[in-house]
């Protein structure tokens, strides 16, 4: 891939989302559903504490 080319699938937008764009792309890391989950479900649990 080309710099730019990934962007929408780097969630967290940092050097960890591209680290776990590597991960999925080898199938070592979780699959992006799984993160997109944890991130939503992390998300509501601040909205509501």
């Amino acid at each position: 891939m080309r710099k730019g080319q990934a962007i929408a699938f780097n969630f967290t937008r940092d050097i960890c989302g591209e680290a776990q764009m590597i991960e999925r792309a080898f199938g070592i890391g979780a699959s992006a559903l799984a993160e997109a989950v944890k991130l939503i479900s992390e998300g509501l649990e601040t909205k509501t504490a």
